[in-house]
């Protein structure tokens, strides 16, 4: 094993919610920073394939396996190299905004995190730290391309501008990345780091207008999926899917991290609840990792479901995102209908237990693309 990859097991397994609060945040989030900066830019020197059988095809897109990256793991463009030598199935860069954003800093401590290993869980505040749209754009331009490796960007408006200014900066940001050669889009209307307005008119009037403007004008078809929050409800998910195909949107992923955080305390282990209490309750932030899995579970079900019912005459699919750690995680989420499925904090405890073989581990027993 590679002086890094040990480097971030160490890191990764200290049990620093036993220390005073803030001093715990602040090693976890300096932690996270930088020995994720020394991961990335690693390459690994061995080439892991995915199976035959792993290869899934959408949008006129084959991707050699189902799993990759959840959007917030390559905000920079880094770890190309990393995350196709270790097997993934697809690259995602970003999320990012038109305007370079350094990320959140609160009681001085820069972009707060911190890990619960024995719940498999993580919070983080990030603020979604990222280059903006054309220092990200420039980067994926040069990147190498690979055959069934397809490149992604995830996107979202400023959130501190207003919609006047900030819908015509992401789309002057989507057409940078379509030059660039990207071959699929992730709007990210969940993130619970930043200022926004989520009410559903907001998310309505965004959605439409995109579709006005890029979806309908599309030169060289890119799909553009929707990413969205595992705290929406049921009866918001049926009109959002109900919308989204009537907009033209390719897809939606479910989903991103979750500010349930009283609801999912039962779910956090013993001894990491007053850590994990105190981290929202003085940086809010978004919980992943395994106690997402089951709302996870819920929701791709009741997608799948609607679709089946409402049978679309055009291609969208169901991407799953959250709780997924484990070959069975992974394997269930297909069979609940998602055609792809990323992870983030199951990739870091995946990484910490079985190396740059993660992937390998992962693809035991999937199904083939039916």
């Amino acid at each position: 094993m590679s002086l890094r990859l040990r480097l971030l097991r160490w890191g990764h397994r200290l049990p620093l919610h036993r220390l005073p609060f803030h001093l715990s945040v602040a090693l976890s989030s300096w932690g996270r920073r930088h020995l994720w900066k020394l991961l990335a830019e690693r390459v690994p020197a061995t080439v892991t394939t995915p199976p035959p059988h792993a290869a899934r095809h959408l949008w006129g897109l084959c991707f050699r396996a189902p799993l990759f990256n959840a959007a917030g793991m390559f905000k920079y463009g880094e770890g190309y190299e990393l995350a196709y030598r270790q097997g993934a199935g697809a690259y995602l860069a970003g999320t990012a905004t038109d305007l370079p954003r350094r990320g959140r800093i609160s009681a001085g401590i820069c972009q707060p995190f911190a890990s619960y290993p024995r719940s498999r869980a993580a919070l983080n505040a990030l603020g979604l730290p990222n280059p903006g749209h054309s220092a990200l754009a420039r980067r994926i331009a040069r990147l190498p391309r690979y055959p069934g490796f397809p490149i992604g960007v995830s996107v979202a408006v400023d959130p501190e501008l207003p919609p006047e200014e900030a819908l015509p900066r992401l789309l002057g940001g989507l057409r940078q990345y379509v030059d660039a050669g990207v071959d699929f889009i992730e709007l990210n209307e969940s993130c619970p780091n930043v200022p926004h307005n989520a009410s559903w008119r907001a998310v309505e009037f965004r959605l439409r207008w995109l579709a006005e403007h890029f979806l309908q004008h599309r030169e060289r078809f890119v799909p553009v999926v929707v990413k969205v929050s595992l705290d929406l409800s049921p009866e918001m998910l049926t009109v959002l899917l109900h919308l989204l195909l009537h907009l033209g949107y390719d897809g939606i992923t479910l989903g991103n991290t979750s500010t349930a955080y009283e609801a999912l305390l039962p779910a956090i282990a013993p001894e990491e609840q007053p850590a994990y209490s105190h981290f929202w309750q003085r940086f809010g932030g978004g919980i992943s990792g395994a106690p997402l899995r089951e709302r996870r579970r819920e929701l791709i079900r009741l997608a799948s479901a609607w679709l089946a019912q409402s049978r679309p005459e055009r291609e969208f699919h169901l991407i799953a995102a959250g709780g997924i750690l484990c070959p069975d995680d992974l394997t269930a989420a297909l069979a609940d209908g998602a055609s792809l499925a990323q992870w983030y904090t199951g990739y870091l405890f995946a990484l910490d237990e079985h190396g740059d073989a993660l992937y390998r581990h992962m693809y035991a027993g999937i199904p083939a693309d039916p």
